[in-house]
């Protein structure tokens, strides 16, 4: 087996989330193209040889056909594709897959964006049946030395800038600092 099998590949994680965002670009193309036909119908308008003005308004005319095309496709597709994706189990499992592999191979950098994709591994985890620590054990997710000092409180992950993810839901971001403090009060 070649070493190009041996690799993982990796597509677009939550790809149920990003088709949508995919479509919304699309509306805002649709939107562009119809402020570039108004924009050349008033420049239309503007000048005085007449060869220009119909070559401007025959322009816009195939421009504000094809942005038509353009948002009549996109609809049909957004409504299929949701659709077929809403409640697809394999998607949600893929992207459960991804999702905790991303946590797995956290870089300890920054810990907000290991919250949010413990966020995004919640989400996706109830699409499929299952609860996070069916998947995933805190003791697994990378962190630095966690000072004993704060570790009661819960601190279950450290990142190198000194932020903590605390709490029992994974949810509550705070400096080693602000731990103590909460500790004292």
């Amino acid at each position: 087996m070649t070493d190009e099998f041996k690799k993982p590949v990796f597509f677009s994680a939550n790809l149920h989330d990003d088709l949508s965002h995919a479509f919304e670009d699309l509306e805002k193309v649709h939107s562009m193209l119809e402020q570039i036909v108004r924009n050349m119908e008033e420049t239309a308008d503007l000048p005085e040889n007449e060869a220009v003005r119909v070559y401007l308004r025959d322009t816009a005319d195939l421009v504000l056909g094809q942005a038509d095309a353009l948002e009549k496709w996109t609809t049909t597709y957004e409504n299929a594709v949701c659709e077929q994706l809403e409640n697809n189990h394999l998607v949600y499992e893929r992207d459960t897959y991804q999702t905790l592999t991303r946590v797995l191979q956290w870089d300890m950098v920054d810990v907000r964006q290991l919250a949010r994709w413990i966020r995004e591994l919640k989400e996706l985890t109830a699409h499929i049946g299952l609860t996070l620590p069916y998947l995933l054990h805190v003791r697994q997710i990378p962190t630095e030395p966690i000072p004993e000092d704060v570790a009661k409180y819960p601190v279950f992950v450290l990142d190198r800038q000194g932020y903590c993810l605390c709490g029992m839901g994974l949810d509550e971001i705070l400096s080693l600092d602000e731990v103590r403090d909460r500790m004292e009060n």
